[in-house]
C-alpha cells in the first residue's frame, strides 16, 4: 500500500520533486501507528488517570494497526513508558524481529 506522507504536524508536504510525498511498507505502517495512537489519545484516553490503562490501550491500538498492515509477526516487543521529560507523554518503542527499533512519543 501507499499513503500520503505526513510531517510531524500531520500535514502533507511536497517532496524534492515538488510532488506530494508518499510512504509505503514499514514507513507507512509506522506513520499509521503514530496517527492512530494520537487519535486514540485525543478521542478516548483524555481524562483517564490510570497510566497502566493508557499503556494497555496504546499497546492494543498498535497491535490492531499491525494486524491491519499484516505486520503483527514482524514485531517482537512493544514497550510503553511515561516520559521522564513530559508527564503528559508516553514514549513508545516498537522492536522488530530484525532487532531494529522505532521510537516516538504520544501525548495526552
Amino acid at each position: 500500500m501507499v499513503d500520503l506522507a505526513l510531517d510531524s504536524d500531520f500535514s502533507v508536504f511536497l517532496n524534492d520533486r515538488n510532488e506530494l510525498g508518499t510512504v509505503n511498507g514499514r514507513s507507512e505502517f509506522e506513520q499509521s501507528v503514530r496517527v492512530m495512537t494520537t487519535h486514540l489519545m485525543y478521542s478516548s484516553v483524555i481524562g483517564e488517570s490510570n497510566p497502566n490503562e493508557i499503556k494497555n490501550r496504546i499497546r492494543l491500538q498498535i497491535s490492531r494497526v499491525a494486524q491491519e498492515h499484516d505486520r503483527l509477526d514482524d514485531i517482537s516487543e512493544i514497550d510503553i513508558e511515561r516520559s521522564t521529560e513530559d508527564p503528559n507523554t508516553f514514549d513508545v518503542r516498537i522492536r522488530y524481529q530484525s532487532d531494529s527499533i522505532t521510537e516516538f512519543g504520544v501525548s495526552e
